[in-house]
């Protein structure tokens, strides 16, 4: 009996021996794992394509004189003062980028005051501006916020600041819907207002 044990056991060792295949590398020399071919294909998704990094923008300063220094300052003021620091940022970011826009006037006082006009008085609610003609003081009243505006429009024409609107020439508040909004293009929303090109 032990004698077939051995002839079935020779003989299935010698059909393992010849079956495997010779071309294969072996699992018990020094090659690495990663390197032994696999009769299994794995196909490995493309990597994705790197996207193109987009250049910050920025304000550069900007030549002024007193009265631009203080129409820059009163529309952060009159426009934000109730916003965080970055909103009122952007408000004067808007009225800079207005400036270098061939799309409106050239000097930060006109871009503030750029209303419909009748008898050399602006057309109430015909502003660009919502404050310059609502009827109300276009004096600052509450000095804390009025400081801290003027301290803003100075860092905005004195030094370059990165541009967090995107270039936005255009915002309105959250709360309300002009009819200019739906042929713009929005770019970002900061604090309170939406901000668009």
């Amino acid at each position: 009996m032990w004698k077939y044990v051995v002839i079935v056991a020779v003989t299935i060792l010698a059909f393992l021996i010849t079956s495997y295949p010779t071309d294969s590398a072996s699992m018990d020399d020094d090659t690495p794992q990663y390197l032994v071919e696999s009769e299994f294909k794995i196909k490995t998704p493309p990597l994705p394509k790197p996207r193109p990094i987009k250049p910050l923008i920025f304000s550069s300063p900007m030549k002024y004189t007193q009265s631009q220094f203080i129409c820059l300052a009163k529309n952060i003021y009159f426009e934000a003062r109730g916003e965080e620091i970055a909103g009122q940022y952007a408000v004067g970011l808007v009225t800079l980028n207005r400036v270098r826009s061939k799309r409106f006037p050239n000097t930060i006082c006109d871009v503030v005051y750029q209303a419909r006009y009748w008898n050399n008085h602006p057309v109430r609610n015909r502003c660009h501006f919502s404050w310059y003609c609502d009827g109300k003081s276009d004096r600052p009243r509450e000095k804390k916020h009025w400081n801290l505006a003027q301290e803003i429009a100075e860092t905005l024409l004195l030094f370059n600041i990165e541009d967090i609107t995107k270039g936005a020439t255009h915002y309105h508040a959250k709360e309300v819907l002009p009819h200019w909004a739906k042929q713009l293009k929005i770019k970002t929303i900061i604090g309170n207002h939406i901000f668009y090109e």
